[in-house]
């Protein structure tokens, strides 16, 4: 994604109730990979066992990709999630097979094409599947059939996990998801939009140089975030670890992202203000700046370093040893030379440090 330099106005922010249970039942799906959220998948396990049958019956359709009618009416504040859910219901057929249809196949593999309306891709598709899922190829036929009937199902049991479960859960997070769009709001008001994306490293990448986003997908689009093409940043809970990001038409630009930052709180911040000045001494010289310089390109050697810098590699040691101590840096070793990188985490900790130092000069 490419940001113009007025970019603060092509960004919006929103909350979904809708898009929240989606993403507290795609927890549900695969506990071991969302360890923030162990509290609610024990939690869940009190569920009527009726109400678990079906959501193991349905979760294809939250599993893996998260189809894009979820967010239909995602930008309205002051959508319910029963006005969401209304609106996904309305949605024509073709649109809704489609994205169904996604939840069921290699998204990779048939990314660009049509399997609802070219026949010689959907029959590929289907014979494929067969071979290896049996059951899923039938689910994908009858989604295929008749995607309403399908999607019907998994709705009905969204609606009772909605309000046996999760409406509780949305009114004790909501608050804190609109604060979470504060603070966006502020940093872009005070800074630009690229610290505020800084918050969601690793899982995406930017160059403020070039003013771009990029997110390592198996979907290769170019896009330019413009007045007329908008991109809105949805404040999640659940989402964690994912950044979601919806990018094809007809559906409007979204990033979907963590609420709180993607590393956990007692790795982004500081322990103590003595903590964020011992990385700005290691900092402060300017051989350790060439070093982070060097670093940023790719993990680099002692004796490789000490060469860029026109130093020996004793002296050049106790240089890498003082960003060490600050945590700086992290080593590895390959075969018989030791290598130092760069610890993205720990540069993003300074920064926030740095930026909540400006936002609140009164602290």
């Amino acid at each position: 994604m490419r940001f113009t330099e007025s970019a603060e106005e092509d960004v919006a922010f929103s909350v979904s109730p809708l898009l929240e249970a989606v993403h507290s039942w795609h927890v549900l799906t695969d506990p071991g990979h969302h360890a923030l959220h162990v509290p609610w998948v024990r939690r869940c396990r009190r569920l009527p066992a009726a109400l678990r049958r079906g959501m193991r019956e349905h979760d294809f359709v939250v599993a893996d990709y998260i189809p894009a009618f979820f967010e239909s009416r995602a930008g309205g504040h002051d959508a319910t999630f029963e006005d969401q859910l209304a609106a996904v219901r309305a949605l024509p057929p073709a649109l809704l097979a489609a994205e169904l249809a996604q939840t069921l196949v290699d998204t990779t593999r048939y990314s660009g094409h049509d399997l609802v309306a070219d026949p010689a891709v959907r029959d590929a598709a289907l014979a494929e599947l067969q071979q290896s899922d049996a059951a899923r190829a039938a689910r994908l036929s009858r989604v295929l059939a008749d995607p309403h009937a399908v999607l019907e199902h998994a709705l009905t049991t969204l609606e009772e996990y909605w309000n046996v479960a999760f409406v509780d859960e949305w009114k004790r997070i909501e608050p804190s998801l609109y604060e979470s769009i504060a603070r966006a709001g502020s940093r872009i008001a005070h800074q630009g939009v690229f610290p505020m994306l800084r918050t969601l490293v690793p899982q995406i990448r930017i160059d403020p140089a070039r003013r771009t986003l990029r997110l390592d997908r198996p979907h290769h689009h170019d896009i330019a975030v413009t007045r007329e093409c908008p991109v809105t940043f949805t404040a999640s809970h659940y989402v964690w670890p994912h950044v979601r990001v919806t990018c094809d038409t007809p559906w409007p630009l979204r990033i979907t992202y963590p609420a709180l930052p993607l590393v956990p709180a007692s790795a982004t911040r500081p322990s103590s203000q003595e903590d964020t000045l011992t990385a700005l001494r290691a900092l402060a010289a300017a051989p350790r700046l060439q070093i982070i310089r060097h670093l940023a390109a790719h993990s680099r050697s002692t004796q490789e370093l000490a060469t860029l810098l026109g130093l020996s590699p004793s002296v050049t040691s106790r240089h890498l040893h003082q960003l060490a101590q600050a945590g700086l840096t992290e080593t590895r070793r390959e075969g018989y030379y030791v290598l130092y990188s760069l610890d993205p985490a720990r540069l993003d900790q300074i920064a926030t440090a740095l930026t909540e130092l400006t936002l609140r000069p009164d602290a």
